[in-house]
């Protein structure tokens, strides 16, 4: 049984080539099959959709999403005068930290897997970090995920703001869910992470030849804390410890590198991924791409936003800041996590995992036009359907592989836990 998409319009997000075809969408293997437009006659047992006047594209994944904030909407929100990094890590992540259990980690990884079902999402990267629950935590929350349909590398962010102990516990959850699941080690931040947990994290990813998610330079703290504890920059630490010698390698943010560091990054395999919208509601200091090759990709965060509008926010904040960005940069970007994963064979991201999406602008879309109007007219598509694996997991803005509304209510409950 196959899923026919029939009479639509595909764009190959790669070439931005636009033809009418007939697409069959298949469940078993990561492939389709392209025949000439209307003339495909559906097999026995195959689901098919009427694409006409729709348009259909390779759907989009996330580079980096904390699923265990996506509730955080329940927390405390500072004005602008008190909103500064220390206090968003202290305040609000470290007090949501406090009520985090089985339930909630369940509940907010639900949350942000129906969020991005909704918005053409079926392939996160994500970071976990919930110190009152380590053991299990990771499966609970790919467990979340694979409900709605999407597929994930699942990481543990390991920290010593609790005590050396607790950054063990996060490290042997990593190590076990790798033992069966595809994912990433995991590191919070350097300035985090004394040099035995570096040591501890470099080992296992030597064992396993497995790269680390880890937010490096967010934000000037983790310089200056690092500098004070380690006599070297952040992405000097990472360079010497051998982290950024995997393909697999992603380092979040990096707002706060110097000249000498982009030159290390510039000579190792690692991704860097850019949060724009989690960077802006943080306050710090906007990415800025320059000497910095090709491998930069974008994430969500905790933000809840969709990849275009992460797409579109870098492009509009670069523009008196980053010279090296343009509007088939800010494409390639938005597209450069589908080359991470083909590049490190992770599953869950190939050819079968589309959106179909009506054109909501006035204006006929072509190779030429499309990707300003994705950038200038962020409400240009209106995502019909979304397709992970060759399942339809999204129609019409709303889930279809689970009950989203019994959903809903469930999440809603646990979120009236949070009180900070």
């Amino acid at each position: 049984m196959s899923l026919v998409l029939k009479n639509g319009t595909y764009i190959n997000y790669s070439t931005l080539e636009f033809v009418k075809k007939d697409v069959v969408v298949y469940e078993d293997r990561q492939a389709l099959a392209f025949y000439d437009y209307g003339t495909y006659t559906p097999e026995v047992g195959d689901v098919v959709a009427d694409c006409s006047g729709k348009y259909i594209m390779h759907s989009f994944a996330d580079a980096y999403m904390r699923p265990g904030l996506s509730l955080a909407a329940n927390a405390k929100v500072f004005t602008k005068k008190e909103s500064t990094y220390f206090r968003y890590v202290s305040d609000v992540l470290w007090n949501i930290d406090k009520f985090i259990d089985k339930d909630l980690v369940y509940a907010s990884a639900l949350y942000a897997a129906i969020n991005a079902a909704r918005s053409g999402t079926t392939f996160a990267i994500c970071r976990n970090e919930s110190s009152k629950f380590i053991e299990g935590s990771l499966a609970v929350t790919a467990k979340a995920f694979a409900e709605v349909g999407i597929s994930t590398l699942q990481s543990y962010a390991a920290c010593e703001a609790g005590g050396y102990a607790q950054a063990e516990k996060a490290v042997r959850e990593n190590t076990d869910y790798l033992a069966s699941n595809q994912g990433l080690m995991g590191i919070a931040a350097s300035y985090l992470a004394s040099r035995e947990l570096f040591e501890t994290v470099a080992k296992t990813c030597r064992e396993k030849n497995i790269g680390v998610l880890i937010n490096a330079a967010e934000d000037e703290i983790d310089q200056i804390n690092t500098m004070r504890d380690q006599r070297r920059t952040v992405i000097l630490r990472l360079y010497e410890s051998g982290l950024m010698d995997y393909k697999s390698t992603v380092l979040t943010n990096a707002n706060y590198i110097s000249d000498d560091e982009r030159s290390y990054i510039k000579n190792k395999p690692a991704w860097i991924t850019h949060n724009p919208i989690g960077n802006f509601r943080r306050a710090v200091k906007p990415f800025n791409s320059i000497w910095l090759d090709d491998n930069i990709m974008f994430g969500s965060d905790f933000s809840g936003a969709s990849m275009p509008e992460n797409m579109s926010h870098a492009y509009f904040e670069a523009i008196n800041k980053d010279n090296e960005i343009s509007l088939k940069t800010a494409f390639q970007r938005l597209n450069a996590v589908h080359r991470y994963t083909q590049i490190n064979g992770f599953d869950g991201d190939g050819e079968n995992n589309l959106i179909v999406f009506e054109n909501n602008s006035p204006f006929e879309l072509d190779s030429n036009n499309f990707i300003k109007h994705l950038i200038y007219n962020r409400n240009i598509s209106d995502i019909k359907l979304v397709i992970a694996k060759g399942k339809i997991i999204a129609k019409n803005g709303h889930a279809t592989l689970i009950d989203e509304k019994q959903a809903l209510k469930f999440i809603s409950e646990q979120a009236q836990r949070i009180k900070c």
